[in-house]
């Protein structure tokens, strides 16, 4: 039977301190905490932020209609601009549909680059009348969903984080206080003064 200071695996602490197995512990045991808090409120978030999308798409929907137009001029080739997957933006050219009085209604609307006079297009129009975006799809709806749920989960790690460099300098501090102390007592000895 071994006795003295061993752990489990029968590897010596002999130079592992309390405050080295103390430390050890909490940072497993805030691991823990922050993969499941991440988790929870990534999911929870997540959950919210794609009802609140999903009801944001149906009112777009109630609220939105698309009529078809007539592009009156060529559009640009290209756009100056580029979205977040590397296409070009719409870009705005005069269009032209009828009306719900039968008259003929002129607008600018954004179209595809390189879109040429005479071709089709949809036009969203809301209550009024007055040209606006089409409504989000459920490619946006997830996407605010994700962006959502790694959002909360983010914050939740970084919060684990700070609370993993407090115990390391909370530690530190202790483990510094007893090298002073175990340095008064065993100096004297080891330079040989009195």
């Amino acid at each position: 039977m071994r006795t003295g200071n061993w752990d489990s695996a029968g590897r010596s602490r002999a130079l592992k301190r309390g405050v080295d197995i103390v430390e050890a512990r909490l940072l497993v045991l805030l691991c823990a905490v922050v993969v499941g808090c991440a988790s929870v409120f990534g999911v929870i978030d997540a959950m919210a932020a794609l009802h609140h999308e999903q009801s944001v798409v149906e009112q777009q929907r109630a609220t939105r209609h698309a009529v078809r137009a007539e592009i009156l001029r060529d559009a640009a080739k290209s756009s100056p601009w580029t979205d977040e997957s590397g296409r070009s933006e719409l870009v705005p050219v005069p269009v032209r549909w009828t009306g719900t009085g039968g008259a003929a209604v002129t607008a600018d609307a954004q179209v595809v680059p390189g879109a040429k006079r005479g071709e089709r297009v949809d036009v969203w129009l809301d209550r009024t009348g007055r040209v606006t975006s089409a409504p989000s799809d459920g490619q946006d709806v997830y996407a605010a969903a994700l962006v959502g749920g790694l959002g909360s989960a983010a914050v939740a790690v970084g919060a684990g984080a700070v609370a993993g460099i407090g115990i390391r300098i909370v530690c530190n501090r202790r483990r510094a206080a007893g090298w002073e102390a175990e340095w008064s007592r065993v100096e004297p000895e080891w330079s040989r003064r009195p």
